[in-house]
């Protein structure tokens, strides 16, 4: 059921009160309806009316003799009461030798008390364990009521009971709905906007519709996203004209360097190229939460093979295994240089390289796996951060490599939704595995 707009309450809550109210409203409403049902289904004595009777009996006989009273106990009798005339006496010893009812007809008795009004000098008590009733007719005599119905037998109980269970239904039926449509339906909607991209692109900004609570979140969240977007943008213009700054005196550097003698004219167009492969690999990194490349739908293996043969090109053998053509959603630019990376690393440290493809109904999954030297479990966690080198394990002594490639295959994979894993390779090498969801 669908409120208008206009009145439905505009903060959380407001709507909360309004959604409590309404149970109140629906139980009243309904009540006598779930009376009639109950009694339909689980007919119970009305204890009142007994009552009632019952003191209607004492006053007759409180007025009548012996043998009017003997003769009106007969007949009410006849209408399934259980009726007999004691002595103060009598009734002491009946009480004090009786057991004490049951825990729960206790609890219930005291919750749910009858609301019938007795005679004067009348009282409610314990005979045989049961509840019972004594009506003064005359200073030497009492007339007891016994085997009354238990409190839990009865319309007091049951009526008030039903409401209750009713109100408590109602309400959590009520605030479900509500929680479900007003709350937890708006911060799926956030968390997936969220998860759908890396939270700084600039794309489409988080919806902002529903209670002035959720809207104030939307809202702090683009303007979050916003300010951050413009720290990424400054921070890459900043870098760039770092790069611009950097490279021109390297490019003289390498001028002069040309001119001098064969050795010190290797080693420092050696470590000339060195720098600029730092601040070039540097600012690729650094520039991946800039580029904002939307997903595309492509086909991922043909993706692949053109890895393959742009590194079959220059003579590395890189081999791709697995189906002829799956469809997906992704970055087509980003993935392919995770890849790359992948395979860079592959016959940078190993001699071949292997990449295969797989697709379930929830995940795509692309394996690199080399025949390498490895890397430590222990390990694995760290190089996948920036400028992180394992000297001994990937022949980082070498001087290949800023310690930035699985970085930034990590952060493509991310950026996908996904999540990168290592494994063991036998007899020897290193599985990659980059697991991306199906979109």
């Amino acid at each position: 059921m669908a409120f208008p707009r206009w009145l439905m309450p505009a903060t959380i809550r407001s709507q909360m009160f309004f959604v409590i109210l309404l149970a109140v409203v629906t139980v009243v409403t309904i009540g006598d309806y779930a009376d009639l049902v109950q009694d339909a289904l689980f007919p119970v004595e009305d204890i009142d009316t007994i009552a009632d009777r019952a003191v209607m009996v004492a006053e007759l006989m409180s007025e009548a003799n012996a043998q009017e009273r003997a003769w009106l106990l007969e007949r009410a009798s006849r209408t399934g009461l259980d009726l007999s005339l004691v002595d103060p006496d009598a009734l002491q010893s009946m009480i004090a030798s009786s057991p004490a009812p049951r825990l729960v007809d206790r609890w219930v008795a005291w919750l749910f008390p009858p609301d019938a009004r007795l005679s004067p000098g009348g009282q409610w008590i314990v005979i045989d364990g049961r509840r019972a009733i004594a009506l003064p007719i005359d200073p030497q005599s009492l007339l007891i009521v016994r085997d009354l119905p238990e409190a839990i037998e009865t319309d007091d109980f049951t009526t008030p009971f039903t409401y209750y269970i009713l109100s408590i239904l109602t309400l959590l039926v009520l605030l479900s709905f509500y929680a479900a449509r007003a709350i937890a339906r708006p911060i799926d909607r956030i968390v997936a906007e969220l998860d759908r991209t890396d939270g700084v692109a600039a794309e489409r900004d988080i919806e902002e519709k529903g209670t002035i609570e959720v809207v104030k979140l939307a809202r702090a969240l683009n303007g979050m996203r916003r300010r951050i977007r413009s720290m990424v943008d400054m921070r890459m213009r900043m870098l760039r004209s770092v790069s611009h700054d950097l490279r021109t005196p390297l490019t003289r550097l390498r001028l002069r360097a040309e001119r001098l003698d064969e050795e010190p004219r290797r080693a420092m167009i050696a470590d000339i190229d060195r720098i600029d492969a730092l601040v070039a690999e540097t600012l690729d990194y650094l520039r991946l939460d800039a580029q904002g490349e939307g997903e595309e739908r492509v086909d991922i293996t043909s993706l692949l093979r053109t890895i393959e043969s742009d590194f079959a090109d220059v003579g590395f053998d890189v081999r791709y295994e697995g189906p002829e053509r799956v469809i997906g959603m992704c970055k087509p630019n980003s993935l392919a240089r995770a890849v790359t990376n992948l395979c860079d690393n592959a016959v940078k440290f190993g001699r071949t390289a292997v990449v295969s493809l797989d697709r379930s109904d929830k995940i795509i999954r692309i394996d690199v796996a080399d025949d390498g030297p490895g890397i430590p479990p222990e390990k694995r966690a760290l190089v996948m951060e920036p400028f992180f080198k394992l000297d001994a394990a990937r022949g980082a002594g070498s001087g290949r490599g800023f310690g930035l490639g699985l970085s930034i295959v990590a952060d493509i994979v991310k950026a996908h939704g996904g999540t990168m894993e290592f494994h063991d390779r036998q007899p020897r090498g290193l599985i990659v595995r980059l697991l991306l969801p199906v979109r």
